[in-house]
């Protein structure tokens, strides 16, 4: 037994004291959501000022000319500044295993 285990050693189950974000960032996820109202703020607010122009001048192209992308990539970007970096990779990597793993127990049937 592991005492700061987040996932069952046999089965990849997540535990109840399982840690989806990481706390050794340097910033926070819902200021930089907030900030996202303008597209790239979220960006700049995290210290990624080209991934910051990039974004606004992306979002207000397709706002202008398509709208509804504009709008599709204004969530994706504000998803993007507040979500990217702050979840530990090796949770996702987990769940996303033990989803691939449990679709395949489901799935296999008897082989000839």
């Amino acid at each position: 037994m592991v005492a700061d285990a987040n996932f069952c050693k046999e089965c990849g189950a997540a535990l109840a004291g399982t840690v989806w974000f990481s706390h050794d960032i340097t910033w926070h996820p819902l200021t930089a959501l907030c900030l996202s109202v303008i597209p790239g703020m979220g960006q700049w607010y995290k210290g990624q000022p080209r991934k910051a122009v990039v974004w606004f001048l992306s979002v207000l192209f397709f706002y202008f000319n398509v709208p509804p992308v504009g709008f599709l990539l204004h969530v994706i970007c504000a998803g993007n500044a507040s979500l990217a970096g702050a979840i530990r990779e090796e949770a996702v990597t987990r769940s996303a295993r033990r989803l691939r793993d449990r679709s395949r127990s489901t799935t296999a049937g008897p082989r000839s």
